[in-house]
C-alpha cells in the first residue's frame, strides 16, 4: 500500500468516525428510537434523516468526504 493510500485510508476512518458521532448526536437529540437506530444501523438512520437534509448538510458532507477518501485510497492501493 502506498503512503498516499494509507493517509487517505486514515482520513476516511477519521471522517467516518466523526460522521457517525454526529449521526448519534442528531439521532439521540430527536428521540431515543432514532438514536438507537443510528447506533446499530447507521445507513438506515441516514435514510431516515433525508427529509431534513438541509438542516444536516454537514453530516452528509462528512459522509461524502469519507467515501471519497476511501475510494481514492482503494484506487491508489
Amino acid at each position: 500500500m502506498s503512503p498516499v493510500a494509507a493517509v487517505l485510508a486514515v482520513f476516511a476512518l477519521v471522517l467516518g468516525a466523526v460522521a457517525w458521532l454526529r449521526l448519534l448526536f442528531i439521532g439521540f437529540s430527536r428521540d431515543p428510537l432514532s438514536g438507537l437506530i443510528a447506533l446499530f444501523m447507521p445507513p438506515l438512520a441516514l435514510l431516515l434523516l433525508l427529509p431534513d437534509r438541509r438542516e444536516n448538510s454537514d453530516l452528509y458532507s462528512l459522509c461524502g468526504a469519507s467515501l471519497l477518501c476511501l475510494l481514492a485510497a482503494l484506487t491508489l492501493r
